[in-house]
């Protein structure tokens, strides 16, 4: 029994030691992404398959459905599009 729990917080200790670091973004970078994606509510009325696929895609959209818990993780990595401005560097 002691060799089993030994055994378990050595695993997670490695997985927390694998988890990768968390990166916080600033509210400046959330907004950034909100107007790359364009005007979002004309798309999502649209209800156009293209055009919801786009977004999807440009939200990077995943979502992983747990039968037994009969729950849905969602996940969204929306990518950035940036632009230099008066000299400045994008991200």
């Amino acid at each position: 029994m002691i060799h089993q729990a030994q055994a378990e917080r050595a695993a997670a200790l490695a997985e927390l030691a694998n988890t990768p670091e968390e990166k916080r973004i600033t509210d400046a970078e959330v907004y950034a992404m909100i107007d790359s994606l364009g005007d979002v509510a004309t798309v999502l009325t649209a209800k156009k398959l293209p055009t919801l696929e786009w977004l999807y895609r440009r939200l990077d959209l995943e979502l992983r459905y747990k039968p037994k818990e009969r729950t849905v993780d969602v996940t969204v990595r929306p990518r950035v599009v940036s632009a230099c401005v008066r000299g400045g560097v994008a991200r």
